[in-house]
Formats: C-alpha cells, sequence, structure tokens
C-alpha cells in the first residue's frame, strides 16, 4: 500500500466505536464477565463468495484448493484479527493457513492489514458476518472471499 492511500485512509478513519458495536461488542458492563468484557470476536468460514464449504477453487496459477473450515477472531480492545483456514491441497494434503495483523477503518469498509504478507484485504463487519476480499496467491490482487459468520 502506498504511503499517499495510506494517509487518505487514516484521514478518514472512524473511531473505534463503529468495529466495536458492528461486532456486538462494547457497552454494558466493563467487567470481564460481564457483556462488554472485551472478549474476542469469532466469526466462523461459512462460505467462498456464494459457494458454501467445502468449497474446492483454483485461484489464479495457485493449486487446487480445498477451502473446508476456519475461523475469524477480532479481539475489540486492539483491532488485532487472526485468520485461521483448514485447507487441503495436492502440495501438502491437510494444513492449516494462519494470518494475522491490525484492523482499519474507512467509512463502511475495513481494512485487515496483514503481517504474513504486507499487504491489506478488503472487507465489511456487520453484527453477524464478515467478508474479507482476501489476496490468496499473493499477488498484490483479491482473489477469492472469505464469508464467515457467527
Amino acid at each position: 500500500m502506498s504511503w499517499s492511500e495510506r494517509i487518505r485512509r487514516l484521514s478518514t478513519l472512524v473511531p473505534w466505536t463503529a468495529l466495536l458495536m458492528a461486532i456486538g461488542c462494547g457497552g454494558g458492563d466493563k467487567a470481564p464477565t460481564g457483556p462488554g468484557g472485551g472478549d474476542p470476536a469469532r466469526f466462523d468460514l461459512v462460505a467462498l463468495g456464494r459457494a458454501g464449504l467445502p468449497a474446492d477453487v483454483k485461484v489464479e496459477d495457485c493449486t487446487m484448493t480445498r477451502f473446508y473450515g476456519g475461523r475469524l477472531t477480532i479481539d475489540p480492545a486492539s483491532g488485532q484479527w487472526l485468520l485461521h483456514l483448514e485447507i487441503n491441497d495436492a502440495n501438502y494434503g491437510d494444513w492449516a493457513y494462519e494470518d494475522g495483523g491490525s484492523t482499519e477503518m474507512d467509512g463502511t469498509a475495513v481494512w485487515f492489514d496483514s503481517q504474513h504478507s504486507d499487504l491489506s484485504h478488503e472487507g465489511t463487519v456487520s453484527n453477524s458476518e464478515v467478508t474479507i476480499l482476501y489476496d490468496w496467491c499473493e499477488n498484490g490482487v483479491a482473489d477469492v472471499q472469505l464469508v464467515f459468520a457467527r
């Protein structure tokens, strides 16, 4: 991501309150066991685009991959996210892919900044669903839509 694009995003940064409200956190009792205790919000992978799981996808020049499970965890206190995907391909058989990093909000979009690839993946967050346009083949172009639900 270029510096000018990052500065543009930061200049329109929406307060964390919007993200916290979108994922159903915040407000209420701040005690660790209360409704606003700051527990990470967990979403389970339910689809790739409109295809339910398991989904077999041949993305760009990558190997045919079967996505059969996964989860996305977002920490409402820090905005940190962790992605865990359960997949199978001809190269490795069954294996798990993980990514994570920080989030930024820009209007209604949420950017998932990856520590793994140094890429930013655009997504949307609602109370019950998170969608991420993810660059699976890591060439700078989003190529799969990961859909997570509570």
